[in-house]
């Protein structure tokens, strides 16, 4: 999770990281979707040209929840993922202060 000791610019930068790769975009995007998917789901509903392997998916989910971006469950041996709301309000609220 993000660590609360980070300037609101370090906050923001990474969480721009997070969503600047096409592939965590696309997951993103399917979890917004799909609430509580688990990582099979994700990776066999990706575009064809963004599918990766398993270790892949697990490195990129690992940048989302470490960015604030998901939020990972466990619920027995799945892990289930959610976009966290908090976050994603937070940086369209940053998003907001750069217009002004």
């Amino acid at each position: 999770m993000v660590s609360e000791s980070l300037s609101d610019d370090d906050r923001l930068i990474g969480v721009c990281r997070a969503l600047a790769h096409p592939v965590r975009l696309a997951i993103v995007r399917y979890v917004q979707r799909h609430p509580r998917c688990i990582a099979n789901q994700i990776q066999l509903h990706l575009p064809a040209q963004l599918a990766r392997a398993q270790s892949t998916l697990s490195q990129h989910l690992k940048v989302l929840c470490s960015s604030g971006v998901l939020l990972a469950e466990s619920e027995g041996p799945a892990t289930c993922y959610t976009l966290n709301q908090t976050q994603l309000d937070w940086l369209c609220q940053q998003i907001g202060t750069l217009r002004d």
